[in-house]
């Protein structure tokens, strides 16, 4: 899977949410096109930032799968050249909820930037929508 991200947030479908949010959409978005037991690459930035809060845990929590997730930036040469992955396992259902709920809330003031950038973008160009 080849996605933008940032830490704790993920873009799918164009449009930003929470890793936690965005994951069993993106789950159900390779279910049919991969095996079962196969570990998934998630090509995001940051997708392994935040450890057992990252976007790379919160995909092997929904997928029920091990996931590779990628620290800072990448994109898919350097994924498959440097050894920066790390492998995320699916959690234990207590363990799961209180890591979603950590993703969740540390996506909010990363999520709050964009849109403030995106504000200053929009005014500093004149197209105030």
């Amino acid at each position: 899977i080849c996605k933008h991200g940032a830490p704790f947030v993920v873009q799918h479908e164009n449009r930003y949410g929470s890793g936690a949010s965005q994951s069993s959409s993106l789950s159900k978005s390779i279910r049919h096109i991969s095996n079962s037991h196969e570990e998934i690459k998630f090509i995001s930035c940051y997708s392994a930032n935040g450890a057992c809060f990252s976007n790379a845990q919160m995909l092997a929590n929904a997928s029920g799968r091990p996931v590779i997730g990628y620290y800072g930036k990448i994109n898919k040469l350097t994924a498959s050249l440097d050894n920066s992955g790390r492998i995320f396992r699916p959690q234990h259902k207590l363990a799961a909820n209180i890591c979603y709920v950590g993703n969740r809330l540390l996506s909010a003031p990363v999520q709050l930037g964009f849109g403030l950038k995106h504000l200053l973008t929009c005014h500093s160009n004149g197209n105030v929508r």
